[in-house]
């Protein structure tokens, strides 16, 4: 009976000690998970708190959540669209990934998506590397998920997938938890205003199968524990689905093997077999998962000691007392006794020694004991103090732990060591320890006193939790909040700290500081041009220059993208920063950077603001720095401008036309109007340049020199670029198809254009799309764009003439063209600028300038066109010097395309009467 009593106990042990470590590993995943989905909370959070987030806000935001929980495959944003928003959406998609368009997946594959009313498309997700195929994917099409996302659109809470196939990966199946993004600002006051508020989701893409081995790891769960090899192993089956089955198990570890020995036959047959299966339900995002925990079928010797050491000893009992009943009954009951309540005492003593022997080799925390005499000499250290230190036990027995500190003895906290030690009390605190090598660790160190039955203290025991990761945690986020992550300067963060203390010291001392801000000159084309990788080894070397130029107590600081900031102290014994303080910043920009073997040539724009004349608190001051930064970017760039209070209203206007202008595109609010292009000869009609014009609700047309420099600025030109040579070349078909054939149309192009990688293959789409012979197509090009990376310009104008459109030089002469360049450029045409026509018949020298282009263009085998005619005389100037196609305010102003289909029509019927049109007279007033 007593060791049916004890095999009872030591089963029930073994039962709890299981079902525990099965909810230990429950309970891991379940925080694991549950961290993966606060994540995706976090970045909804993101696209609830402002209007509208920006790829470099996502993409920053979502960094330290992929490296917090590496088992996180990608974080997304899908947005709902129609079909007439496809084309925007595909060219937005482009500026991040050249060629990117909106896909699907289908039949395992990821193909462009088919004409459908409504898309929902990734159109942020990060990682990007490893994650192309699902950027720009619709995942509306056959969805297996869209049950649980309406769940999610319905309440607002994140929902899981099934396991579903993912566009990323060949084989492994994946989980996606979806989370709503409602429209900004709107109230949600019940399901039908949150499915009318619905604009896209956030999303969280998991592999099941890693996610739950990592998860595992990190908790230090997914090998076997040291200790497993004194208990019971426990083995893992986690299904993600409501119901336990092949098609849904996603991790399976076996128990572990065991080195222990095993109870043979007959004595294993005394105990109970291992507890089945506890199965342990997880939820996961509205889904339920099943968590199978199993035991190993071994039963060992080491789990039932104390009943096997009953058995023996009771059977020793028995025999002894039957000898004794021979010989001394009375005496043999006596004994019998004795030895009962010995054995019960050494049971109990040897299970409780054997529970805390157990509870302290176990422990990860290094666990030390000292004695309460002089020094405190070491006692006791278990495994994980010689794992953690590098010490081994016999090396620090008898010695002072205060080895540990090494020479470092003097942290303000080991005086709280010191005193519980002095006082017999508890005590707490964080110190710094050296292993054996020598290399430092951060521990929390608990020291509490042991007494005697007399109340007497005889020993202190310390425990002490390694904190050196969490340590060097802390340092990194404190590095990461107040550095930039490119350049390693100072960021906004740290700046603004640095202008609080050093305006408190101005203040006390009387002196002046400054705020300088210095955006780069047109660094957003050159970073189009060599990609954005080469961008940022670009941005290095110049945060790098610019250090070199300022002291040591000046900060430099890197707010976004190619914007610098710069605080500017007096050097000493003056009362405020000079001007060569300022100028020797700028300076150092003057150099070119070689990067990749070319040459590139960067100015800045600075502006500067004074403490305390133009304010008295760093978000004042930094405001005002940009005001003036803008000035001078308006005023050519490469220069610095303080403030003054009438830039404020200049900027105000400024900020106001880039705000109409990001909408206007999506407004409808551009037009294109058309010049024609007159064969002189014939009075023929031969083509026509298209003109973008923006006809704005309030300011009525606006004239392009006042939006295009900023279209080119905030990049705006390029999805204006695209829709002025969509528009055009549809609206050519429109005329050749209504009998105007014999007819072209010239496209500006802009330098950001030029530069996209994608540039040529767009042309390329447009002309299919239109149904157009690219022969129609003529692309003008500046003189100034093609010369600012000549070897670049030769590469685009070559593809595009091979695919067969027309290449024209605008306002040639105007730039800088040497004509060892111009035979290599693949044109077609030279067109005069009006610049050199305008006073042709009165300036003998814009004359001399005419009739050379003119003479260099029939050399050449160029066709030449001649802008800005207005008088009679020009033309007959320009006629009689070789000069047959022109355009200008004499034949006709830009009309738009309805009065354009008139003048068209006005020149057929005077060929068909048998003139060309009258000399003087306009075709379209």
């Amino acid at each position: 009976m007593l060791f049916a009593g004890v095999s009872r106990l030591e089963q029930d042990r073994l039962v709890l000690a299981f079902t525990q470590r099965a909810h230990v590993r429950e309970f891991a995943l379940r925080e694991g998970i549950n961290n993966a989905i606060d994540g995706l909370r976090a970045v909804n959070q993101l696209f609830v708190s402002q209007p509208a987030v920006s790829r470099e806000e996502f993409r920053r935001f979502t960094r330290p959540l992929l490296e917090r929980y590496p088992y996180v495959m990608a974080y997304d944003y899908k947005h709902f669209i129609t079909a007439d928003q496809r084309a925007a959406t595909e060219a937005s998609l482009r500026l991040h990934a050249p060629g990117a368009r909106v896909t699907e997946f289908r039949e395992g594959k990821v193909v462009p998506a088919g004409a459908r009313p409504r898309y929902r498309v990734i159109e942020f997700i990060e990682p990007y590397r490893g994650n192309e195929a699902a950027f720009g994917l619709d995942s509306l099409y056959s969805s297996a998920d869209e049950t649980a996302r309406q769940r999610a659109y319905d309440t607002g809470l994140p929902m899981a997938s099934p396991l579903v196939k993912l566009a990323q990966t060949d084989s492994k199946m994946g989980m996606l938890i979806a989370m709503p993004v409602y429209r900004f600002d709107a109230s949600l006051p019940d399901v039908p205003a949150r499915r009318a508020a619905l604009v896209g989701e956030t999303g969280v893409t998991l592999l099941p199968a890693e996610m739950v081995s990592m998860i595992l790891m990190v908790s230090g769960l997914h090998q076997v524990h040291q200790q497993a090899l004194r208990i019971q192993g426990v083995g893992l089956h986690v299904y993600a689905g409501s119901q336990p089955s092949a098609e849904t198990l996603v991790y399976y570890a076996p128990p572990p093997a065991r080195r222990l020995a095993a109870l043979a036959p007959p004595l294993s047959w005394l105990y109970r077999r291992p507890p089945a299966p506890l199965d342990v339900p997880l939820e996961v995002a509205g889904r339920t998962w099943h968590v199978v925990a199993s035991m190993s079928e071994d039963i060992l010797v080491a789990d039932h000691l104390a009943s096997l050491s009953t058995l023996v000893l009771g059977i020793l009992t028995t025999l002894l007392g039957t000898a004794y009943v021979h010989s001394i009954a009375t005496r043999h009951r006596a004994i019998a006794r004795r030895v009962e309540e010995r054995t019960a005492q050494l049971n109990e003593a040897n299970r409780t020694l054997l529970l805390r022997e157990r509870a302290i080799e176990s422990s990860r925390n290094a666990i030390l004991i000292v004695a309460a005499a002089d020094d405190y000499p070491i006692v006791y250290v278990n495994p994980a103090f010689e794992r953690s230190t590098g010490f081994k036990a016999a090396e620090v027995m008898g010695r002072n732990p205060r080895l540990l500190y090494r020479d470092d003895v003097d942290q303000p906290d080991s005086e709280l060591i010191r005193s519980a030690l002095r006082e017999q009390r508890d005590g707490h605190a964080t110190l710094r320890y050296y292993r054996k090598d020598g290399t430092l660790f951060w521990s929390e160190t608990y020291v509490s006193p042991v007494r005697d039955e007399n109340g007497i203290v005889t020993h202190f025991v310390s425990i002490q939790h390694d904190i050196t990761a969490m340590k060097a945690y802390e340092t990194e986020l404190h590095h990461q909040a107040t550095h930039d992550a490119l350049t390693g300067l100072a960021n906004r963060v740290l700046l603004h700290d640095r202008l609080q203390q050093n305006i408190a010291q101005a203040a006390v001392r009387g002196h002046s500081l400054w705020v300088v801000s210095i955006d780069l000159d047109r660094f957003k084309f050159t970073n189009s041009r060599v990609g954005h990788k080469a961008g940022d080894r670009l941005l290095q070397g110049i945060a790098e220059r610019l250090q070199a130029a300022v002291r040591p107590i000046d900060t430099l600081a890197r707010l976004g993208g190619d914007e610098f900031a710069l605080m500017l102290l007096p050097e000493e014994g003056a009362r405020k920063p000079s001007l060569e303080q300022l100028q020797r910043v700028l300076t150092s920009l003057n150099q070119p950077v070689v990067l990749d073997g070319k040459a590139q040539f960067i100015a800045g724009s600075a502006g500067v603001a004074i403490y305390p004349d133009h304010g008295a608190d760093p978000t004042t001051l930094l405001e005002r720095a940009d005001i003036a930064m803008f000035r001078a970017k308006e005023l050519g760039g490469d220069n610095y401008k303080f403030y003054t209070h009438a830039m404020r209203e200049q900027l105000g206007e400024r900020v106001q036309m880039e705000n109409a202008l990001r909408q206007a595109l999506e407004r409808r609010e551009f037009v294109l109007y058309y010049q024609p292009q007159v064969d002189i000869g014939s009075g023929r009609i031969v083509g026509m340049e298209a003109l973008i014009r923006w006809q704005h609700p309030e300011m009525g047309m606006v004239a392009p020199g006042r939006f295009i420099p900023l279209a080119e600025e905030t990049g705006m030109i390029l999805p204006m670029g695209a829709w002025v040579l969509r528009s055009a070349c549809q609206q050519l078909r429109t005329w050749q198809s209504e009998g105007h054939r014999n007819l072209r149309v010239a496209v500006n192009v802009s330098a950001r254009q030029m530069a996209e990688q994608g540039f040529v293959g767009s042309v390329a789409d447009v002309l299919v799309e239109a149904g157009l012979d690219p022969t129609c197509l003529e692309l003008e090009l500046t003189e100034s764009l093609v010369m600012n990376d000549v070897e670049h310009a030769i590469v685009v104008m070559r593809q595009l003439k091979k695919l067969g459109v027309k290449l024209a030089i605008d306002d040639f002469g105007t730039g800088y063209s040497s004509l060892a360049h111009l035979k290599r450029f693949t044109v077609d045409v030279l067109k005069i600028d009006q610049a050199f026509v305008r006073d042709l018949t009165v300036d003998p020298d814009d004359a001399a300038i005419v009739t050379t282009i003119i003479a260099l263009a029939a050399n050449l085998n160029l066709q030449v066109i001649s802008e800005g005619v207005e008088t009679l005389e020009q033309l007959s100037f320009l006629r009689a010097h070789g000069c047959s196609q022109m355009q200008g305010y004499y034949f006709s102003r830009p009309v738009p395309a309805s009065a354009f289909g008139a003048v068209l029509d006005e020149n057929d019927a005077r060929l068909a009467a048998g003139s060309a049109a009258p000399l003087g007279v306009a075709l379209h007033s």
